[in-house]
């Protein structure tokens, strides 16, 4: 547990470029880049399930909850759009 609190942070920024597809944009008037940024992070730790790994080529794989992770950012008032801006 300890080496996984140690990883989680690393692996959030990991999985704060993969969360959305590449055409995926969430917006939020009046939002900064720096706080849209947090907010993905803190709703990726809530979506990722650690005591759930995957087996995979690259070894364990976390579960990331996507249902759990787009409904924490509208939850946040963010719309999710398939355009870049």
């Amino acid at each position: 547990m300890r080496g996984l609190r140690r990883t989680l942070p690393l692996l959030l920024m990991l999985l704060d470029g993969c969360a959305s597809r590449t055409s995926d944009v969430w917006t939020k008037p009046g939002v900064t880049d720096a706080d849209r940024q947090r907010d993905q992070r803190d709703c990726l730790a809530l979506a990722v399930d650690p005591a759930a790994p995957l087996g995979g080529p690259l070894g364990n794989v976390v579960h990331l909850d996507r249902g759990l992770y787009e409904a924490c950012m509208a939850q946040r008032g963010y719309t999710l759009s398939n355009e870049r801006e």
